[in-house]
């Protein structure tokens, strides 16, 4: 498979929207409304939002961010240092499912983010019953943390992955 990551435009939101509002997606992103303005701003500083193509097919989403202190704090995560990357993705299209395209990008991801020595580690925050993406971001060498309660939104699961020791001979 040839996987790329390529910058959101505005171009992509039409299919953005259409992805929100499929039940495989919506059913852990929520409102699509809601989301689809929030995609529609511009990123803030130090969020990242990139198109999965798979073989020349969008397929998907990904977004990389610095969470806030405050975000951190409200999920209970008060020990997860702000210089981590946190990683969100949506495989939008139902025949791209279990073909490995998001592991592929996640991994694409945490490594970028990893070769930033100001990285102490990546995360990523999966409900509970969303095994799929816990399968995904296991496969892409991240492991579990603990479980948290992110008030309103139910309980999650932090799945973390550190940057590789380097041995010295």
């Amino acid at each position: 498979m040839n996987l790329r990551l390529r910058d959101v435009t505005n171009d992509d939101l039409p299919l953005i929207g259409q992805w929100l509002q499929a039940d495989h997606v919506r059913s852990f992103w929520g409102d699509p409304g809601a989301n689809l303005r929030l995609l529609s701003e511009p990123p803030a500083n130090g969020n990242w939002r990139a198109i999965i193509e798979a073989d020349g097919r969008k397929v998907g989403m990904v977004l990389w961010q610095h969470p806030t202190r405050e975000e951190l704090d409200a999920a209970g995560l008060a020990d997860i240092p702000t210089s981590v990357i946190d990683i969100d993705i949506m495989i939008g299209e139902l025949n791209a499912l279990g073909r490995g395209v998001g592991t592929s990008a996640i991994r694409l991801v945490a490594e970028a983010a990893l070769s930033d020595p100001t990285v102490p580690f990546v995360m990523a925050c999966a409900r509970l019953d969303n095994l799929a993406s816990q399968r995904a971001f296991a496969k892409a060498g991240f492991r579990k943390d603990r479980e948290f309660d992110d008030v309103p939104n139910g309980r999650y699961v932090l799945m973390v992955r550190h940057r590789p020791e380097v041995r010295v001979a």
